[in-house]
């Protein structure tokens, strides 16, 4: 994350703030930054969330956390910091996450007064954040919300790891073939075809016949299995 000298509007120059993140970088950059933008404002550095307390709280307008960690560890540090939320109603609390948190965070964190935000974060939407009311800034921000549509592009391109044998039960029974007839084909056992066919549906999560369908014909489905247009 890196300041510039754009101008950035802000509605409280005299925030008090909290700031916790395992990173000195982290804590003592915003600090420094934070006080660029806002000579008249004030700042608490912690290194662990477990440091924060009902009195730390009673005397700062903002938390801005960061949250790197594991999903159980993430999970963990949510009850805990909701516990303190519900004795803090005038706190308003920035997440600072990796993307891998991101739904975790939605169900478990945001609230009117929370903002989510990326670990490459601009130090410009950062500073936003803290110093205007939660009702100016996004819940989420843009950041992480491009992070979110990149991975799930990239994930709509990769390839699902269906063996050899799955594929092929699937591409006969796209065209219609039912599972006794792909057995004598292929010269199986009914079980061993009625296995492949359910082992492809767990790799691909799906639970029941009509999404095993849909997803047949779907341009997903078909890049998968190799069906025209995909295999000229």
């Amino acid at each position: 994350m890196m300041g510039n000298k754009e101008r950035t509007f802000l509605h409280n120059p005299f925030c008090r703030a909290v700031v916790i993140s395992k990173r000195p970088l982290m804590r003592e950059g915003l600090q420094i930054v934070m006080k660029e933008k806002a000579a008249e404002s004030s700042q608490i550095l912690l290194a662990n969330y477990i440091e924060l307390t009902s009195e730390i709280l009673e005397q700062v307008d903002v938390v801005m956390l960061d949250l790197d960690s594991s999903q159980q560890e993430f999970i963990e540090q949510c009850d805990f910091l909701n516990h303190l939320k519900n004795k803090s109603q005038h706190v308003r609390w920035i997440f600072i996450l990796p993307l891998h948190l991101l739904n975790l965070a939605i169900d478990r964190l945001l609230t009117t007064k929370t903002s989510l935000l990326s670990l490459h974060e601009p130090m410009n939407s950062i500073i936003e954040h803290v110093f205007n009311n939660a009702s100016d800034v996004e819940r989420i921000s843009d950041s992480l919300l491009q992070e979110k549509a990149a991975q799930t592009s990239v994930n709509d391109m990769v390839k699902t790891s269906l063996t050899f044998s799955e594929c092929r039960v699937l591409r006969l029974i796209s065209k219609g073939w039912k599972l006794v007839q792909i057995a004598t084909l292929l010269e199986k056992n009914y079980k061993t075809v009625s296995a492949q066919k359910k082992s492809a549906m767990r790799r691909l999560e799906i639970k029941t016949d009509a999404e095993m369908y849909a997803w047949l014909f779907s341009e997903h489905g078909k890049r998968e299995l190799n069906i025209p247009p995909y295999n000229q």
